[in-house]
């Protein structure tokens, strides 16, 4: 681990910094980070470029979650170069209240989040600054997003694509801006927020999708902008590393309930704002227009989990899916084989969990071997062997064996032989599990 930085030697107000920083600033891109030094010096130099295109100034925020990696050199290479950055640091790793401590450190105009592991469209990113400062009275700027492969500098398309070039929607306008984030499936992420609309945002929420909690507050103050014009990268792959998670990925495969619970916040925010108590239709309206924006997300995450070969979770969604949207089901790509492959990793995970099982024996199956193979490929442990039953077990084989019966007329056998009831599992009881 490298030596920490006392970070009073990089506070934001010291002489050097103020010599960087414009004393007034049009916007702050906001940065928060953890451990991703490597990062930063990929994504510094981008802005360095990318921003020296603006007829505006500028600053980076940088809010470190006390990086254990050497960030504290990277940041304070990059400012004594030149580059108008403020650096604060954490005392401790602080996932959620990092990104607010960034937008409350943050001294511009107007403000813009960006990860450290993606990119900016400067012209476009400009572009709509410029549109704001044209447009005083709103509150936020809201665009679509490009997926992009920065190894081999491709464009995937944009995440959404929304109806209209602009729309505007102010307060009291929260249906109609409903409506309009479930036709066209907005996810209100990548945003340029008027610094008092930044400030008004002062928890992180869990179980309401933030973008949609988050932009239930800030109508209720003022107009938001939803604008066709999109300035934001969200990177796929990198040649910073060639294997690494994306946060973004993993909430698509999983963030579902969330989205519906952001949804339900913003149309409670305008109910409670405006009075009013919504009646039986009105609920019925708003909950069919969620389970369609929840249907969609789901078979995102269906198809993320199959390419993950992940075909519990898979199970888990189609199941969802056939409640919500039966009628969609016959345009979804599902293997034929999905029961199969879900009862085999059923089991599987079932003796990778169970303590000191290092065996699976397999009884009353014409094909052990061929089955043996579908428990390996569906992720039993390779210290865990696929045998026969042996002729005579002993106390090892008795302690340390899952039994898989193919037939429940063998269990009586199993059991005078001393295995444990609890260790022996026949065909009918996975399958019990898994109802396609």
């Amino acid at each position: 681990m490298n030596a920490p930085i006392d970070p009073a030697a990089l506070d934001a107000s010291a002489p050097a910094a103020l010599a960087e920083v414009p004393a007034e600033v049009t916007l702050s891109i906001c940065v928060p980070t953890y451990n991703r030094a490597h990062f930063l010096e990929y994504l510094f130099p981008h802005l360095r470029e990318a921003c020296a295109t603006f007829d505006f100034t500028y600053e980076i925020v940088v809010s470190d979650n006390c990086s254990p990696d050497n960030t504290p050199e990277v940041v304070e290479r990059f400012r004594a170069e030149g580059m108008p950055i403020r650096y604060f640091r954490q005392d401790e790793n602080k996932p959620s209240a990092n990104i607010l401590s960034v937008y409350h450190r943050a001294r511009g105009k107007y403000l813009v989040y960006v990860a450290d592991d993606d990119l900016i469209i400067p012209e476009a990113l400009a572009d709509n600054v410029r549109f704001m400062m044209a447009n005083p009275e709103l509150r936020a700027c809201y665009t679509p997003w490009e997926v992009y492969d920065d190894l081999h500098k491709v464009s995937g398309g944009y995440f959404y694509d929304q109806a209209e070039d602009l729309m505007i929607f102010s307060p009291g306008q929260e249906l109609e801006l409903f409506g309009a984030l479930v036709r066209d499936h907005i996810f209100p992420e990548t945003v340029i927020y008027r610094a008092d609309a930044a400030r008004s945002i002062v928890s992180a929420p869990r179980f309401c999708y933030w973008a949609f909690s988050y932009l239930a507050g800030v109508v209720a103050e003022g107009p938001v902008a939803f604008r066709n014009v999109p300035f934001y990268r969200s990177v796929t792959l990198t040649p910073v590393v060639t294997n690494r998670g994306q946060a973004g990925i993993d909430g698509a495969m999983t963030d579902w309930d969330s989205y519906r619970g952001g949804l339900e916040y913003l149309i409670f925010s305008f109910l409670r704002r405006s009075n009013l108590v919504a009646g039986a239709d009105f609920k019925s309206t708003v909950r069919d227009l969620a389970d369609h924006f929840v249907s969609i997300r789901l078979k995102v995450a269906l198809r993320l989990w199959l390419a993950r070969q992940d075909y519990c979770r898979a199970y888990e969604i189609v199941v969802r899916l056939q409640y919500l949207d039966p009628a969609g089901m016959e345009h979804l790509e599902i293997p034929e084989n999905l029961a199969l492959l879900a009862n085999a990793q059923t089991l599987a995970r079932l003796a990778n969990g169970i303590a000191e099982i290092d065996r699976v024996v397999v009884a009353g199956v014409e094909d052990g071997q061929a089955l043996g193979a579908l428990f390996r490929d569906a992720g039993l442990e390779r210290r865990i062997f696929v045998v026969p039953p042996p002729e005579k077990p002993t106390e090892r084989h008795l302690r340390n064996s899952l039994v898989f019966l193919a037939d429940d007329s063998l269990r009586q056998t199993f059991l005078d032989q001393g295995y444990s009831p609890g260790l022996i599992v026949t065909e009918r009881e996975v399958r019990g599990s898994v109802l396609l």
